[in-house]
């Protein structure tokens, strides 16, 4: 390993090297300008390479590999819920609030996440949740006598080992075990003919696997199906830029775009994020049910294919690809449970039931927020960190002409958030056994042309969108992945339906109280909750009469409960302009007002993981670390021990 002496040495053979390119004589020819550019950057860069690489590799890696056991699954619902449900007061402000470091808005994934790692810092953090459980999109809630999770269907890339599943165990303490779901993890299933017929194709873990089961499906489309995959690949390295452009300083980022190097450097990445999804499947293949098969996902981003950027998909396909989807066990709100006594470790608290009113600004600097209760009660941080969204934060959370002054305004204009959601949540009697239901998925279409599907249903009026059937629907067990379910609920199963909407369709009650918007609303509610089960029991026949309990949330459901604008689910729209270069560069933690900062989905990406890396990103930037460097150098020592216990 370089010690300090051979560092000089380098840094000076390099600022030798510099000096010279300098005061070399250059003529005003576009090519030599471009040499000494290149030249200028390649040195640069190497400096800059040298120094970070000392930095790196001789101090402590942030990350730790869990030491204590795992405790039992913890089964007194009231100490789960002293957790969960811990409710802000002002009684706690003075406790709670002295020397504060940062406080987050919003305890979803992202917000937890960034939360842990500060922690881990030493950093005292305040984590504030308007909802009255703790987890955004990851929280669970009961009715009935049965457990619902909202967000968590499955988890791809979870093994013991795997660069997710480092990051996680470190910011649940090693708490949180995972379980595989079923191999053949989703199902897509197509009306086809006759009418009333469907088609299934199986989509598998393991690469290998699937490539052989697409052309088991599709044996004239071998070289289709080749190419698809050599792109997915291709796009699994390239897609590190995304990652890149995110964490380089503006400045760095501002030099190589004046030089041209980012077409050098993120070349690939420009040409794939560029491409729709739509694009890429055209350019290999002609046959519409195989598009129709490997683009059957998007769905779990919201996008449709000739909308959302190539690189997006490849996401989500090399996440799941390899080892398949992995499920929590003990349900969706194992994941908060874990992870709030990490923050609560060095001193910090995550709080439900408070609504933050305002970020508080001066002369062009964060103090704290207002809270909207207790005679808007300010607390005051350093820090502070927004996991509501950007829009949410650039337009609620800020004072119009604040966000104006620093240009929030335009911003916010330049995007889109995607479409609105609807659930369904079934309580069903029996077991998974006696019902004969899979730890799996299934996405379940009207047509091969899905896209055309969901577009055409999303413009209809409310009245005849009650009198078609739904285009699209996902279709999961939640009860079937988890091992502890039937300990917990026995002789109970659980079905969860998720579709797109139109938050138009609901639009009339959007101003009313939660739970007091009327029997219309209701019933209009329930109806696209009968429509979706309705599809669901003609694939499903021995559900029928086992229907104890049901119950759905409309777009403006997930307004209230997750703080949406329009029933979203997925923030920011997963669209080709998102994963350009300049927007993925732009679209960062940072923003224009000094120690405001953004975390989450619209960060990174939407997803579980996705949401992760948002925190990851997050606290990097606030504690002047890549811990992206960290979490790679920590991997093989995480695959050395789970070898050694395996």
């Amino acid at each position: 390993m370089a010690n300090a002496e051979e560092l000089n040495v380098a840094m000076k053979t390099a600022d030798d090297s510099f000096e010279a390119v300098i005061v070399t004589k250059v003529d005003d020819s576009p090519y030599s300008i471009f040499t000494y550019g290149f030249l200028s950057a390649a040195i640069l860069l190497s400096v800059a390479g040298i120094v970070y690489l000392f930095k790196f590799l001789t101090r402590d890696n942030f990350f730790t590999l869990p030491q204590r056991p795992r405790a039992p699954l913890e089964m007194d619902k009231k100490k789960r819920n002293d957790v969960l449900k811990r409710r802000f007061h002002p009684k706690y402000v003075q406790s709670m609030t002295k020397n504060l470091d940062a406080i987050i808005i919003g305890s979803g994934m992202g917000g937890l996440t960034c939360a842990a790692l500060l922690s881990k810092a030493g950093k005292k953090v305040l984590v504030l949740e308007q909802h009255d459980i703790l987890g955004g999109c990851t929280h669970a809630f009961e009715n009935k006598g049965f457990e619902f999770d909202v967000g968590i269907h499955y988890i791809g890339n979870m093994e013991k080992g795997s660069m997710n599943r480092v990051l996680v165990d470190y910011v649940t303490g090693g708490q949180l075990e995972w379980k595989p779901i079923d191999d053949e993890y989703d199902t897509a299933v197509f009306q086809d003919d006759p009418p009333g017929a469907y088609k299934s194709y199986g989509i598998c873990s393991g690469t290998a696997n699937y490539k052989k089961k697409l052309l088991s499906q599709f044996p004239e489309e071998k070289e289709g199906i080749d190419k698809i995959f050599k792109l997915m690949n291709r796009a699994k390295v390239a897609s590190g830029a995304y990652l890149i452009v995110k964490l380089l300083p503006r400045p760095i980022l501002s030099f190589l775009n004046a030089l041209n190097l980012h077409k050098l450097f993120f070349g690939d990445y420009i040409k794939l994020a560029n491409q729709s999804l739509a694009d890429v499947l055209d350019s290999v293949t002609k046959n519409e049910k195989l598009k129709a098969v490997l683009a059957y996902c998007f769905g779990d981003y919201g996008t449709t294919p000739s909308e959302t950027s190539f690189i997006m998909h490849a996401f989500l396909f090399n996440h799941f690809v390899r080892q398949g989807g992995f499920y929590p066990e003990g349900g969706a709100s194992e994941i908060a449970y874990h992870m709030i006594p990490v923050i609560e470790a060095s001193g910090g608290a995550v709080l439900a039931g408070v609504r933050v009113e305002q970020i508080l600004v001066e002369d062009g600097k964060v103090f704290g927020v207002k809270i909207k209760k207790f005679n808007s009660v300010e607390i005051r941080a350093p820090l502070v960190i927004s996991a509501a969204g950007m829009v949410n934060t650039y337009q609620h959370l800020l004072p119009p002409q604040l966000a104006h002054t620093y240009g929030m305004d335009k911003i916010v204009d330049k995007w889109q958030v995607g479409h609105a959601c609807f659930q369904v949540f079934v309580g069903l009697d029996g077991t998974a056994e006696e019902l004969n239901l899979p730890a799996k998925n299934y996405w379940v279409f009207t047509s091969y042309d899905a896209e055309k599907g969901m577009n055409d249903y999303l413009k209809l009026s409310c009245e005849d969108a009650l009198d078609t059937d739904i285009p699209l629907l996902f279709v999961s067990f939640p009860s079937t992945k988890d091992a502890t379910w039937n300990a917990r609920y026995p002789g109970k199963s659980t079905c969860a339906i998720v579709t797109f909407s139109n938050h138009k369709w609901f639009d009339e009650w959007k101003n009313d109280a939660c739970k007091r918007r009327g029997v219309e609303y209701d019933n209009l509610k329930n109806a696209f909750a009968d429509q979706a089960w309705s599809q669901v029991a003609k694939l499903f026949p021995q559900l029928e009469g086992k229907v104890i309990h049901m119950e759905a949330g409309s777009p403006i459901t997930h307004n209230h409960y997750i703080n949406s604008t329009k029933g979203e689910i997925y923030g920011i729209d997963h669209t080709k302009d998102r994963f350009s270069l300049e927007n993925a560069a732009d679209m960062r933690p940072e923003t224009e007002i000094e120690n405001l900062y953004l975390t989450g989905q619209d960060v990174f990406t939407c997803g579980f993981i996705g949401a992760a890396m948002g925190g990851l990103l997050t606290a990097s930037k606030v504690l002047d670390r890549y811990l992206i460097i960290d979490l790679i150098r920590i991997l093989g020592k995480a695959r050395k021990l789970n070898k050694k216990l395996s």
